[in-house]
């Protein structure tokens, strides 16, 4: 049996009727889907732990259909079932999920390649702790970690009230460029302690930190272009103290990966890391925008299986 979980308000609904229209096109495979949809935020990953409870010896594709957010949510409500197969449909405004396993980025030929020609491979996910008084209280991120500027921007857009409006228009990256430059103006620089494979930093006037699982964030951006999947390393890129209209010029060149270049960027790997803050940060896990005072990030060791490109 393979399953569908599909987020209706991802691409205003193109994701349910790309689904709808491949099923007619294909009625030899009536009956052998189901199919659930979902009604609210965080129901993806309800319904995702619920179907997994469910069917779990069953299931030989769970199927997400949505944006990077959808994909978030549905691989938190599969942590305690890391052995079901997962694909990836993408059809909201980033997906870097999908850029980054090299899948298509038209919905109608990767649902086709999902269902006929693309292998499944490991995929080793980001596991990060916010929440020290509970053991338990870890969360699972797909493609990247950021904290500071970007993620600021990302929950100044995640709530204005026109990004609703916005989005149905397919006007929605007019929101994150306002935010873009309003938090330019605003943003204030961190301090930050880091303590990674034996090492400990403190660092000042940093203006954003990115752990990434694969180069890609922020819908297209290659933060990290040398970033590959693997079970061990994240790659970590730090952007150190930097004026206003050159920090516009890094959010120009990073979609090639120029931003390298610039003495104010630092990159490297790691196999873990602890963030610890005297104020609370903002950060935000594939798109979801949250905050705290201290995080522990490391690689999920349980590797899922995914329907990707090589």
């Amino acid at each position: 049996m393979n399953v569908f979980i599909i987020n209706p308000v991802a691409g205003s609904g193109k994701g349910e009727q790309v689904v709808q229209n491949y099923l007619v096109e294909h009625p030899e495979l009536k009956g052998s889907f189901k199919t659930y949809v979902t009604e609210y935020p965080g129901h993806a990953k309800e319904l995702a732990r619920q179907v997994a409870t469910l069917y779990s010896e069953s299931i030989k594709l769970l199927i997400v259909v949505g944006g990077d957010g959808t994909m978030y949510e549905v691989l938190n409500g599969l942590k305690d079932f890391s052995g079901i197969p997962l694909a990836f449909i993408p059809v909201g405004s980033g997906n870097d999920f999908a850029r980054g396993c090299a899948m298509p980025l038209k919905p109608t030929i990767n649902l086709h390649e999902t269902l006929h020609d693309v292998s499944l491979h490991p995929y080793w996910a980001g596991k990060y702790k916010t929440d020290f008084k509970h053991d338990r209280h870890e969360k699972l991120f797909a493609s990247s970690l950021g904290f500071g500027f970007d993620a600021e921007v990302a929950s100044l857009a995640n709530e204005s009230r026109a990004k609703k409006w916005l989005n149905k228009a397919r006007l929605k990256y007019l929101v994150y460029i306002y935010g873009l430059i309003l938090m330019t103006f605003k943003f204030k620089p961190k301090k930050l302690k880091l303590i990674y494979d034996g090492k400990e930093r403190d660092l000042t006037g940093i203006w954003m930190l990115t752990v990434s699982n694969h180069p890609y964030f922020g819908g297209g951006m290659k933060i990290a272009p040398n970033a590959t999947i693997n079970k061990q390393t994240f790659y970590i890129t730090i952007v150190h103290q930097i004026s206003k209209w050159k920090l516009l010029c890094l959010f120009l060149t990073v979609f090639f990966g120029k931003h390298l270049q610039l003495k104010e960027v630092e990159t490297f790997q790691v196999t873990d890391l602890e963030l610890t803050s005297d104020q609370k940060l903002t950060y935000h896990a594939d798109g979801f925008t949250d905050s705290c005072y201290r995080c522990l990030v490391r690689k999920d060791p349980n590797a899922r299986l995914v329907k990707r490109k090589l």
